[in-house]
């Protein structure tokens, strides 16, 4: 049996506990009602990441739930740009931001981190917004385009990557529709200055690079495409000069680079040559057309020179760079020999070779090519071996510095000679229908002519095209066509106009086997004398 005094002392702690519960509540109470205060009063000072801090402590001790933590736990954010839509993309990853490299990047990739920043779809994409530090993250993004977050795209994986911060990506986003204080406000037209980008700027998209692809150009916040009705050659030569690819090699019809998407905002394009920009030339006007995507205009350029040479006398010396992305760099002399030397001459168009060990003072920027091993077939320096693009141990007085042979020195189809043998122009007499190219920048470029009935012709530009080019190239045992040149290019020839309105399929082993009309049968002048420019083989 209890007794009653023990009795008497369990009521007592009882009494004690419903009287201390509701007073500890009590305080619970005022801490929280003093924290919310605080909340409130860091919220009017716009201390937004504070409050994120302390709305995640609270729901830890009081279990209060906060429903937006996007902008907190966000994966990407945009850097160095005018508004939060644009700029240097970088994404966050094991406690750290980072970079992420150019290649592969495209629209596509761009639209995910838009559509993910709550930034609408991309306006557009490039380096333009300044070189990161730190890690680079992701290489080789290649989005689907239907992702949620950047890092559900294919990559290399996390830190992996053979890039440098002048290859970090950046993007321009179209912001969607904003909530203003009268409601929703429809911003069909971004105002001036908000995507960076001006009317008519122009992107090739889905080639093999950034200088060939379906034309796409924008106009008041919208990227569209360009119909194929009269594009030729000369709209194709406008839109490589206005995006620094050089030449133009072929105007592509009929979606030759897939559909395009969105609006068609030019039509019957009609440039004369001399301008700077494609919306210059005559159309129909923005959004005018009769066209379908059936009918995207494409463009194939030259593209921008891979190798120079600096600081010599001339063209064929100096110290070798060439070019990535948009980067000049130098080549370190590790491994470096006459082999290589013979290939990088090749590729500037010059001659054999005369020394591989000049030196034309220090280079500045990256090192691009290191432990380079050439077989000596190569058509450029960047196909022999080597570590990989920036990858080296070298400092800038190891740059390489070549001298070659003026490419004066070359003759047509005499291919392999020692730089110190002198060969006569007149060895052999030319024989009927041998081709020569006359007034380019090498043995492989210029006017097309013609031997026949012992005597040098031209060929007139009437139906002149790529794969004529292409029987002129092989027959010199050049390389592949890169440009079938008309109106004179190379300058006019002289003496009689052999061939006209060629059309050669591009199998033929010399322009003789071509169709044509009658031979001098012609309705030209030498303003219309045919070119090519074919690569070194």
């Amino acid at each position: 049996m209890v007794s009653q005094a023990a009795m008497r002392g369990q009521r007592a702690v009882e009494s004690e506990c419903r009287c201390w519960n509701p007073a500890v509540w009590l305080l619970v109470s005022l801490l929280g009602s003093l924290v919310l205060v605080a909340v409130s009063v860091l919220l009017r000072l716009g201390e937004c990441n504070h409050v994120v801090k302390l709305s995640l402590s609270l729901n830890t001790i009081g279990k209060t739930h906060l429903t937006n933590l996007s902008a907190y736990l966000s994966k990407v954010q945009l850097v160095n740009g005018r508004n939060r839509c644009e700029g240097r993309v970088e994404v966050f990853y094991n406690n750290s931001w980072g970079t992420v490299c150019d290649d592969d990047w495209d629209m596509v990739d761009a639209n995910v981190v838009c559509r993910q920043m709550g930034c609408g779809t991309a306006a557009g994409r490039s380096s333009q917004f300044g070189q990161g530090s730190g890690l680079i993250l992701l290489d080789n993004v290649d989005c689907k385009g239907n992702e949620e977050d950047l890092s559900q795209c294919r990559s290399l994986g996390w830190g992996v990557h053979n890039c440098y911060h002048y290859e970090d990506v950046g993007v321009t986003c179209r912001e969607p529709a904003v909530v203003g204080a009268k409601g929703f406000v429809d911003r069909t037209t971004p105002p001036p200055g908000n995507s960076g980008l001006r009317d008519g700027t122009i992107l090739l998209v889905s080639g093999q690079n950034a200088c060939q692809g379906r034309v796409e150009v924008y106009y008041q916040g919208v990227w569209g495409t360009v119909c194929d009705d009269d594009w030729g050659l000369t709209n194709a030569q406008v839109v490589c000069q206005q995006i620094g690819c050089g030449s133009a090699v072929y105007a592509h019809t009929n979606s030759y680079f897939g559909y395009g998407t969105g609006q068609i905002l030019l039509d019957n394009v009609n440039c004369q040559g001399t301008e700077k920009d494609l919306s210059k030339c005559k159309s129909l006007g923005w959004g005018k057309h009769n066209c379908g995507h059936h009918e995207d205009a494409g463009v194939t350029c030259i593209g921008r020179p891979a190798i120079r040479v600096m600081n010599g006398n001339n063209s064929c010396q100096g110290r070798v760079e060439v070019l990535f992305k948009t980067v000049w760099g130098t080549v370190c002399d590790d491994d470096w020999d006459i082999i290589n030397a013979n290939v990088a001459c090749r590729q500037l168009g010059c001659g054999k070779a005369i020394t591989f060990k000049a030196h034309f003072g220090y280079g500045s920027g990256p090192i691009l090519l290191d432990n380079v091993d050439c077989s000596g077939t190569e058509q450029q320096l960047s196909d022999c071996f080597n570590l990989g693009w920036g990858q080296h141990n070298c400092g800038h007085h190891e740059d390489v510095g070549i001298i070659c042979a003026p490419f004066e020195f070359l003759i047509a189809n005499i291919r392999d000679f020692p730089v110190t043998e002198s060969i006569p122009a007149t060895t052999t007499p030319p024989s009927e229908g041998m081709v020569r190219l006359v007034d380019g920048q090498h043995q492989c470029e210029g006017r097309v002519e013609m031997y026949s009935d012992s005597g040098w012709g031209t060929v007139c530009d009437d139906a002149w095209d790529l794969p004529d080019a292409r029987v002129v190239c092989r027959q010199l045992d050049c390389g592949e066509a890169m440009a079938a040149w008309g109106e004179a290019y190379f300058g006019p020839g002289s003496g009689t106009i052999l061939l006209d309105n060629l059309k050669c399929s591009g199998a033929e082993a010399s322009l003789q086997e071509c169709s044509h009309i009658s031979w001098s049968v012609h309705n030209c002048d030498h303003s219309e004398d045919a070119g090519v420019t074919c690569s070194l083989s």
